[in-house]
Parts: C-alpha cells; sequence; structure tokens
C-alpha cells in the first residue's frame, strides 16, 4: 500500500498533538523526509497563532448579572403563580353542608384560573429555557 498525503494529513493531528504510537510517527517522518514540500507546509501550519486577549468590561459583566438577576427573580415569580393558579382549580371549602369546590358556583372562574395558569407556566418554561442558554 502506497502511503499519500491524504494518509499523512489524516493522522497530522494525532501526531502534531504528540498521541500518535511510534510507528506512526516513524511514518510521518520518513514520509515527510521524502516530501520536503509538505514538511514546510506542515512546520508552517505547527506555528500556533498569536491567542487575541479577550477583554471583558466592567460594565458588560455587571449588566450581565442585573439580567441575570432579573431572569431568576422572574422565573420564581412565574412558577409560583404558575403553582396557585394550577391549585386553586381543585380547591374546595369546608361548610355546614359539607365539603364543596371553590369555584362549585362560577365555573368560569376555574377556566381562568386554568388558562392563567398555563400561561403562568409557558413563561416559567420560557424563562427557565432563557437562563439555560446561559448555563445557569
Amino acid at each position: 500500500m502506497k502511503i499519500t498525503r491524504d494518509i499523512i494529513t489524516d493522522l497530522l493531528p494525532v501526531y502534531l498533538a504528540g498521541e500518535a504510537s511510534d510507528d506512526t510517527c516513524k511514518l510521518i517522518d520518513e514520509f515527510l523526509k521524502q516530501d520536503p514540500d509538505f514538511a514546510k507546509l506542515i512546520a508552517e501550519q505547527e506555528t500556533p497563532l498569536a491567542e487575541s486577549p479577550t477583554i471583558i468590561l466592567k460594565e458588560n459583566e455587571m449588566q450581565t448579572l442585573e439580567k441575570t438577576k432579573k431572569l431568576l427573580w422572574q422565573r420564581s415569580m412565574y412558577m409560583g403563580f404558575a403553582i396557585f393558579f394550577t391549585l386553586f382549580t381543585v380547591a374546595f371549602k369546608f361548610g355546614p353542608e359539607g365539603v364543596h369546590w371553590i369555584w362549585e358556583g362560577t365555573p368560569i372562574q376555574a377556566v381562568v384560573c386554568v388558562a392563567v395558569g398555563i400561561l403562568m407556566w409557558v413563561k416559567y418554561a420560557q424563562t427557565s429555557r432563557t437562563l439555560q442558554g446561559s448555563d445557569l
């Protein structure tokens, strides 16, 4: 089997990372001795690029922190209201006549509570997804 540039190119990442076996290193070294143009091209690629420093301004950090705190507070509020309106639809009261649903006389109240509860759960999920995107 003839060793081609494509095979060597496939092996180069492992070779340059220093994780190649001795046999692979020998194979690549021999090939590079036979093909000096390719060796020169690889030598140019071996030099790492200069890393650009990342500058984060304190104002940006504070804005991010404040936005995150606001999102966490909103998520807590949405969850609280979602739980309240969800449980309110199954609430009951005790009276002299026995146990009754709180919304027994006004079923529209139950429908509104369910709708508000669903809306709050949706807002909670959206806020959680936003926070998840920022790894919180």
